[in-house]
């Protein structure tokens, strides 16, 4: 008659040796899963096309130069950065490289703040983006 129990029913250890390989089962599937890598929605895609923003110089007044240093004969280069937004406007400003001294410095990066710009594109959207103008002082 055991023979007959055995035959028509699992026993316990049978039960839970198959509830074993089944939670197994299901996380090596689990963990396959996670080990391929991110799949890429992009891959397909061209690499995009950017242009930079471009100055018009036109659209804002020339820097003028601080009394102070034109009377020093001090002369440099400093190299602005422009936040330009997507409308042409500057977003911020600020100072990449200095010319040396503080007052040309700032008289630049006021002045040129106020220019329009033409925006840079991303795939031919404007796009706000930075950019850098480099503005040469030379006591004349």
């Amino acid at each position: 008659m055991s023979r007959i129990k055995q035959a028509t029913g699992p026993t316990t250890s049978t039960l839970n040796s198959l509830r074993a390989s089944v939670v197994a089962g299901l996380a090596l599937a689990t963990l396959a899963g996670c080990a391929q890598p991110p799949v890429n929605p992009f891959v397909d895609m061209p690499d995009s096309v950017t242009t930079a923003p471009v100055a018009n110089f036109r659209s804002c007044p020339k820097p003028v130069y601080p009394a102070d240093a034109l009377a020093a004969k001090v002369e440099g280069t400093v190299t602005l950065a422009m936040l330009v937004k997507a409308d042409g406007k500057v977003r911020e400003s600020l100072v990449r490289t200095s010319s040396g001294n503080a007052s040309l410095d700032e008289t630049a990066r006021a002045a040129l703040a106020k220019c329009s710009f033409q925006a840079g594109t991303v795939n031919g959207a404007p796009k706000e983006q930075w950019t850098e103008v480099k503005y040469v002082w030379v006591a004349e």
